[in-house]
């Protein structure tokens, strides 16, 4: 028996079973979700209301008040969803739903500091990209493609998290470079530039894909895929303890945190999951 290999890679999952190889096991194969977080939340909201800003209107008419018009909108339709309810029994100050959206317009508001929004041509935000690498399928959703006026691409990914150091900020670059890979892949143009864009700070790290680069996260990808199918066929995902143990909500079920996968049956059940096996 092993278990079932996943569908698709993203840099996303890349990063995860490079973090942990529990962690990823439990999120992408067994499907259990971690809950959703103050930080996930406020992410998704900053995110959301750049999408709309940069798709919906045009150059000249993004102005600072149209960014915090649309962020209120954004807070309002996810409001009737139900989305935020949870937050207003969070006792943690940070969790306070007023908190929450104001530090959300500050994150948005931010961008006009770190780049000017009326000079950006967006041909596509949130952009879904999908193609074949050897055996496996690359998927990845781009924050935000730009046209240059030399007529050449840049792919911009956003980041509401503090400015990393520099190990973390080589790991990021390589994650939106997957991007840049899609693009060459997909549309058969390499991005001139990919840019991540950090709002906490509004700074901009930028860089341009080379040859070299792109071969070499081809080939980092095809052997991260490998050892994801070899892991999935022994059933051996191991932990990877660091700092960001703290933060998951998988420790019941991690062995380097005192906890055992022989909960994973109540996990599944508790999350209504219920995964097939594959040989």
């Amino acid at each position: 028996m092993g278990l079932q290999v996943p569908g698709s890679i993203t840099a996303s999952k890349v990063n995860s079973f490079k973090e942990c190889g529990l962690a990823f096991r439990l999120s992408v194969i067994e499907k259990i979700p971690q809950p959703p977080t103050v930080w996930t939340i406020r992410g998704t909201l900053t995110h959301l209301a750049l999408e709309r800003f940069y798709f919906k209107y045009k150059p000249a008419d993004r102005t600072r008040d149209l960014a915090v018009e649309i962020v209120d909108q954004v807070w309002n339709e996810l409001d009737e969803e139900h989305e935020l309810g949870r937050l207003l029994f969070c006792e943690d100050p940070i969790c306070q739903p007023k908190i929450l959206l104001n530090e959300t317009k500050q994150l948005v508001l931010a961008d006009f500091d770190a780049e000017d929004p009326s000079s950006i041509t967006a041909i596509g935000t949130e952009l879904r990209l999908e193609t074949k690498l050897g055996d496996t399928i690359l998927r990845g959703v781009i924050d935000r493609l730009d046209l240059n006026s030399d007529g050449s691409l840049t792919v911009t990914d956003y980041k509401t998290g503090r400015l990393p150091d520099r190990a973390q900020e080589n790991e990021r670059l390589a994650g939106v470079m997957f991007y840049a890979l899609l693009c060459e892949k997909v549309l058969g143009v390499r991005p001139k530039s990919v840019q991540l864009v950090y709002l906490r700070e509004a700074t901009c790290i930028v860089t341009e894909p080379t040859d070299s680069m792109m071969k070499g996260l081809e080939n980092r990808t095809e052997a991260i895929w490998k050892a994801v199918c070899n892991a999935c066929a022994k059933e051996d995902f191991r932990p990877r303890p660091s700092k960001i143990c703290k933060f998951c909500a998988y420790q019941e079920l991690c062995p380097a945190q005192g906890g055992s996968l022989d909960h994973l049956d109540e996990f599944r059940e508790l999350h209504g999951v219920h995964n097939k096996r594959s040989c």
